[in-house]
């Protein structure tokens, strides 16, 4: 600040750049010291019956402002052989990283097209220098999780969201490891990759003239996607379907490769009564790629339903 003061701003990216440096690492200390006050309330776990207390063990912890030491306390159950450290479950540890750092892992793998893709972008934005390695072994830990969350929510139905509603399901191989491929036979002997299949349920309304392209409601998007087979995968999108309110939409799309992913994801008119107005018109189209192209969707709007004349129904039973 001092030659900040003398010499005027001469560079501001790099004032900018290491004044939130400076401010990250005081906090960093800042935090770490309070972290570490054997009286701050709620940090001291009394062992369990069958516990010995083996005192402080040191843990580096990287946190959003950047890397701390904690101390914390070890228990041990000799009759059990296991011990644990009871501060980490009650803060959220995820290994050696905060929950805030856990979940910006997460998010920039989500993002980003490879897990070295997201290192960088942590270390562009968050000034957070991960390993990629690293950034896969918390998605592996935590992809569990998140799908355990995410099929336990509760159905949601939006009113005001788009008069047409759609479903869409892909497929693309995906290269793999011997050891993830041992067992299985590709298209000409021997497997190379394994699909990966991706689901998406989205509205759009029916545009107000006929030459006029169809647009996807605002975040109204979701996706799944997993390497499994493709009737467990089409019970999953099935289900996401119903969460995001396919029972009362108006209007039912399907976007997928033909009428064989129509069937595997059980979304076909025979099951759709069960689960929406019966008037409520059912309609597919053909696409290639993961991509839902603006000809693909406008095509769909246009065209007629076909309901009970679709090669897939069967009359729904209640």
């Amino acid at each position: 600040m001092n030659r900040l003061a003398t010499e005027g701003v001469t560079d501001f990216a790099r004032l900018e750049r290491d004044l939130l440096a400076a401010l990250k690492h005081d906090g960093a200390r800042w935090l770490e010291q309070l972290l570490n006050d054997p009286a701050l309330p709620g940090k001291n776990h009394p062992p369990q019956a069958d516990e010995q207390d083996y005192g402080q063990r040191p843990k580096a912890v990287l946190l959003t402002l950047g890397w701390i030491t904690l101390r914390r306390a070890y228990l041990y159950s000799p009759a059990r052989g296991q011990g644990r450290f009871p501060l980490d479950a009650a803060w959220g540890l995820i290994d050696s990283y905060s929950p805030g750092a856990a979940r910006w892992m997460c998010r920039a793998a989500a993002l980003a097209g490879s897990y070295q893709a997201a290192s960088q972008d942590l270390l562009t934005y968050a000034r957070l220098e991960i390993d990629a390695r690293q950034i896969q072994r918390m998605i592996t830990q935590m992809a569990p999780r998140m799908s355990q969350w995410r099929q336990a929510q509760e159905p949601v139905f939006d009113p005001a969201a788009g008069d047409i509603f759609c479903v869409g399901t892909d497929g693309t191989g995906a290269p793999m490891r011997r050891k993830e491929l041992r067992g299985r036979k590709g298209k000409n002997g021997k497997a190379r990759t394994r699909e990966v299949k991706v689901g998406t349920v989205f509205t759009h309304h029916q545009p107000a003239q006929p030459d006029q392209r169809p647009e996807r409601d605002y975040e109204s998007t979701t996706y799944i996607a997993d390497i499994v087979p493709a009737k467990e995968f089409g019970a999953r999108l099935r289900a996401e379907a119903i969460r995001r309110g396919i029972a009362k939409a108006k209007t039912i799309v399907f976007l997928g490769a033909g009428p064989g992913e129509f069937s595997q994801c059980h979304l076909h008119p025979g099951l759709l009564p069960r689960l929406r107005a019966p008037d409520a018109p059912v309609r597919s189209a053909r696409r290639r790629g993961l991509g839902f192209g603006q000809a693909a969707l406008s095509a769909v709007a246009q065209s007629p339903p076909q309901g009970q004349n679709h090669p897939h129904y069967r009359p729904g039973q209640s």
